[in-house]
Parts: C-alpha cells; structure tokens; sequence
C-alpha cells in the first residue's frame, strides 16, 4: 500500500473523529437544554406538621444522586425522574468505548507491522498490502492511531464525569420549578461596529 494512500486514509479518520467529537458535544449540550415536563414541574411533598423540615428537605439527596451515576452510570438520572438522558450517556460511553477499542487494535497491528518491518530478521515480514509502506509511514500510522486511542479515552471519562455532575446537579434543582426560566434570543445593538448581535437572555419571573 503506498504511503500516500496510508496518510490519506488517516487524514480521513482524524476528521471523522472530529466529527463525532463535535457531534457528541452538540448533543449532549442539547440534553442539558431540554426540558421534559414530567422531569422539571415536580410536585412540593405535602409536608406534614409532624415531620421535620429537614427529613423533607433530605427527601431527594443530591449526594445519593451522584453516588448512584458514579456506580451506575444513568442510575442518578433515573433516580432524578429524568431516564430519558440514560440513552444519551450510554450512546457517548459505548461509541467512545468502541472507539478506544478499535483504535488500540489497530494501534496494536501497525505497531507489530513496524517491528516487523526494522528487526531486520528475514522470517518476520509485514503484510503483502503494507510491504511497500516505509518504516516512517508505518510508525507516524500507529503513533497517530496511540494518539486518538488515548483522546477517545480522555472522551470516555469527560462523559461518564458529566454524567455524575448532571445528577448531582438535576437533583440540586429536583424541587426548583422552570416554569418562569426561559431564554430569549434577541437581537442587541452594538454601539461600537454600530450592527446589530443576537443576544441571548435569561430570564425568571418572581
């Protein structure tokens, strides 16, 4: 295979890489917009007069929320009433996952296929589609593959941190009605280059 095809077909999946990456992000900035209405207008408990501010206020633990999506991850949304967001970090962890998987095997092969390729021990030769692939190509090919098996796997653990802090932080806000938080875009005037911005506002009603 020649060098050049090698280096174009990395070029190719580095940018496919890129796209997932932005891809993921998007969507996951989404989910945290979304607002499902069985999630966010929660019912006050009907407190009773015997029981204790506290025991209501300790109702719904932002702490056991956490704890359950560090355990499980998905567990802390389900316990925040919110388990439509539990398909949405699975689909993160498991393409992250499959892609740390597929690019430590290949990661693995053209590593394996260098040595081959400058041990200078004539029973050891690399593949017939690699043979005319240059000792450079070959380790720039498993370095790049090392390279995106460990941004895949910084992914993974960005993913299954916010999972955590997304419970942690919904349980926080599991009494909090949003009724009256809403974002307006409006368009704002800029006095300096004299154009109008778009201009994003939040707003609560008392």
């Amino acid at each position: 295979m020649p060098s050049s095809f090698i280096l174009s077909f990395f070029h190719l999946y580095l940018r496919s890489v890129k796209l997932l990456t932005v891809f993921f992000c998007v969507l996951f900035s989404v989910s945290m917009l979304a607002q499902n209405k069985d999630s966010i207008v929660q019912k006050m408990p009907v407190s009773h007069p015997t029981v204790k501010k506290d025991t209501v206020a300790k109702a719904h633990s932002p702490k056991k929320a956490a704890l359950f999506s560090a355990i499980l991850p998905g567990s802390g949304q389900v316990y925040n009433h919110q388990a439509w967001k539990v398909a949405l970090f699975y689909g993160g962890l498991g393409a992250l996952g499959y892609l740390i998987y597929d690019n430590n095997k290949i990661y693995k092969d053209y590593r394996q296929q260098w040595i081959y390729l400058t041990d200078l021990d004539a029973n050891t030769n690399v593949r017939d589609e690699l043979s005319g692939a240059s000792p450079d190509a070959l380790h720039n090919a498993f370095s790049s593959f090392r390279k995106y098996r460990d941004q895949s796997v910084i992914g993974f653990v960005l993913v299954y941190a916010a999972n955590i802090i997304d419970a942690n932080v919904y349980a926080h806000l599991y009494y909090f009605n949003v009724d009256d938080l809403t974002f307006h875009l409006t368009p704002n005037y800029n006095l300096y280059t004299k154009s109008m911005t778009p201009s994003l506002t939040l707003r609560y009603q008392f």
